[in-house]
């Protein structure tokens, strides 16, 4: 039992030096995230990056349109304390080009298991945008 407690003491240790990453984290990180820009309609880069994220762990937390934001999260797993992202959507001025920005931010910094999503929704939105 006391080896149950030492080890758990040192993991709330390390959690409260290391910091943790919340959403409201990500949704300020903007500008700082991997980009793509996409020669497709802003309408269906959108159902493209909705659809991608349907197919993965990622529970959608907030999804405007309007303004191009998107934010989703997975929860802990074995081997993950968790993943916050963000994605922005934007239309690029004078063509018809979509740019889509995604920061990823996992809940404790130090998680190297946590995936990248960034990589994994951009390999997804390049597949589907690619059949269209």
């Amino acid at each position: 039992m006391k080896k149950l407690f030492l080890i758990f003491a040192a993991l709330l240790a390390a959690v409260s030096i290391t910091g943790c990453a919340s959403m409201a984290d990500a949704t300020s990180a903007r500008g700082q995230g991997m980009a793509h820009v996409y020669d497709q309609p802003y309408d269906t880069v959108w159902d493209a990056l909705t659809a991608s994220i349907k197919d993965t762990d990622l529970t959608v937390v907030s999804a405007d349109k309007a303004t191009g934001t998107l934010t989703a999260k997975r929860a802990m797993t074995a081997f993950s304390w968790g993943e916050n992202v963000a994605i922005f959507v934007d239309r690029v001025t004078g063509k018809v080009s979509t740019r889509v920005e995604i920061v990823n931010k996992r809940a404790l910094a130090t998680n190297v298991t946590a995936p990248d999503w960034d990589k994994t929704l951009f390999k997804a939105l390049d597949a589907r945008l690619k059949s269209n």
